[in-house]
């Protein structure tokens, strides 16, 4: 029997597996072209097609019910990095009363193990510099959409630096030199509103600095008050807002932020959601695709402040989508030691401690190359176990509050993953 019939008995055979299979079947008919022809008798090619069917059942057997999520192999490995970024000091945690002044609007919270899976992207600003000419690209767009000039303001600070580091820096610690004393912030002013286009790792992006709206809502509740003025605050100046980022935000989350004596302070995020989407994209657009609002009430410090990318990841940044843990596998992990944490507890510890709060976030990161999802783990250790370091604020027991400990672990299962690279992570997974 010749080639040419041989895969006809074959292509009819594949045409007899499920359609949700389209995966496998693609994978396995895209093979190698045979470089020598192989004479096989005609009576053997019925039964190698049933061999072939009777494997393909069984792979479909072994990935479970609906046969829907390939291995892992059919997927490529992610190299994730330090969601620390490597120079870390100190520990993080958060300082609050109770557990659920951790918690914000997440629509997953609760359903983390409906997600099923969620998608893995490349960071769309790894690798960029903001330097002058990017900042002003930004800012032309911002005042193009918003029918107003807001001017540059170019840092005094910057006056005769260059030349001073050419003048005391030895030759093989120029270059390094004068890296880090660059130009990293770039502001653009109309009257009392500031538009800023940052380049710090930690916070690149755009900054809007403006006033508070006149009059403000006369609101009781304290939350509701301040994702009122928020509300009023982003619609001024949405529309130049979504020149930049292509993004509408329309829902909000707001949380207790942190306390000053006696006052709680907030903070709210406005992002992009659609209850019709499902659950694992509603949660992704509340993690990966927002928009920071802070207000100062202070008298004579009055304004508001926006902060936002200039950048979020879309399709042509998309790695591929992963299957998503439950939190209580990210629990497992924890104690398995497979966490990054800049607090240093040993497993016993862990064992002890108690996990009072998780929420789904993205590693978006912009040190970070790859953006994955992963569970932040607030943690509360048995007395003897930690050192509260926050005790030697005077009014923190006064208050009542306590540290919850920041742990993180990827949502993303370990086989997927590469192990990290590079020096000074206080990473500790693995």
């Amino acid at each position: 029997m010749n080639d040419h019939r041989l895969d006809q008995k074959i292509a009819a055979a594949f045409n007899t597996m499920p359609p949700a299979d389209v995966y496998l079947k693609n994978q396995l008919l895209n093979l190698p072209e045979r470089k020598k022809k192989v004479n096989i008798t005609w009576k053997l090619a019925p039964a190698m097609a049933a061999l072939v069917v009777v494997a393909v059942v069984g792979i479909i057997a072994l990935r479970g019910p609906g046969g829907i999520e390939p291995p892992p192999p059919h997927r490529p490995l992610i190299q994730h990095g330090s969601m620390l970024g490597g120079g870390a000091m100190g520990y993080e945690a958060h300082m609050n009363r109770n557990a659920d002044e951790l918690r914000r609007g997440s629509p997953a919270h609760g359903r983390e193990g409906e997600l099923g899976v969620m998608p893995v992207y490349r960071n769309p600003l790894y690798g960029i510099v903001v330097d002058e000419a990017m900042a002003m690209e930004i800012a032309e767009q911002f005042n193009e959409a918003i029918g107003r000039t807001f001017v540059y303001v170019p840092p005094t600070w910057l006056d005769g630096v260059e030349q001073k580091i050419r003048e005391t820096t030895p030759p093989e610690h120029l270059e390094q030199a004068l890296w880090d004393n660059r130009q990293q912030d770039w502001e653009f002013i109309n009257g009392d509103e500031r538009f800023r286009v940052r380049g710090y790792d930690s916070s690149t992006g755009v900054t809007l600095n403006v006033p508070l709206p006149d009059p403000l809502p006369q609101i009781a509740d304290p939350v509701a008050r301040y994702e009122a003025i928020s509300w009023q605050v982003y619609e001024r100046y949405a529309d130049a807002i979504e020149a930049i980022t292509g993004l509408r935000f329309n829902a909000i989350s707001t949380a207790f932020s942190y306390y000053s004596t006696g006052d709680k302070h907030f903070n709210a995020f406005l992002y992009v959601n659609n209850p019709d989407d499902p659950l694992a994209k509603q949660a992704e657009d509340y993690a990966l695709r927002r928009l920071e609002i802070g207000l100062i009430e202070e008298p004579g410090e009055e304004c508001a402040f926006l902060h936002f990318a200039f950048a979020y990841p879309g399709a042509e940044d998309l790695l591929d989508h992963y299957p998503v843990m439950d939190l209580e596998g990210a629990k497992r992990e924890l104690l398995a030691g497979h966490y990054e944490s800049s607090v240093t507890a040993t497993r016993e510890e862990l064992a002890r401690a108690t996990i009072e709060e998780a929420e789904l976030i993205y590693s978006n990161r912009p040190w970070l190359s790859t953006w994955l999802p992963m569970y932040r783990l607030y943690l509360t250790f048995a007395p003897n176990d930690m050192h509260d370091w926050g005790n030697n604020i005077p009014w923190q027991e006064e208050m009542g509050l306590r540290n919850f400990y920041v742990f993180y672990v990827p949502a993303v299962p370990a086989e997927y993953l590469l192990p990290q690279e590079g020096e000074g992570s206080i990473a500790m997974f693995g």
